[in-house]
């Protein structure tokens, strides 16, 4: 499928990937309730918000709620923890109670990924995060 990296939104069948109406130079990233992400998912929704990013040539500062998620696949998660781009800054996981909250711990404590990453339980404190993460590294 051609997809418009120049928008401001591109929606996939089970997420959707926007800027931010809030902070200028975030990136979100939404799923849809109980969605259980798989490789080839993990793999489509990294590449769009990359390409989004080149396409406004900014740097990756990249909110994603997975307080809804149902699960991710273990090769989803491997690609996370090592999927890399020049322009990737920071990340901040937005997640709720119950599998989203283990998931979240698990991404961050057992994959150490490339970039600064932290979980929250609050929109506004995640977007204020990087906020800050943008200001350290303009």
């Amino acid at each position: 499928m051609k997809r418009d990296y120049a928008a401001q939104e591109i929606e996939f069948p089970q997420a959707k990937l926007q800027w931010s109406a809030e902070e200028e130079g975030v990136l979100e990233l939404y799923f849809e309730k109980k969605l259980k992400m798989s490789l080839e998912q993990a793999q489509e929704y990294y590449e769009s918000l990359c390409k989004m990013a080149e396409a406004q040539e900014k740097n990756i500062f990249i909110y994603i709620d997975v307080s809804n998620i149902g699960g991710i696949s273990a090769e989803a998660r491997k690609y996370f923890a090592k999927a890399v781009n020049p322009r990737s800054r920071a990340c901040a996981l937005l997640v709720g109670s119950g599998i989203s909250r283990i998931l979240g711990n698990f991404l961050v404590g057992f994959n150490k990924p490339p970039i600064p990453t932290r979980l929250f339980t609050d929109k506004e404190k995640a977007l204020q995060w990087l906020v800050e993460w943008q200001q350290k590294t303009s």
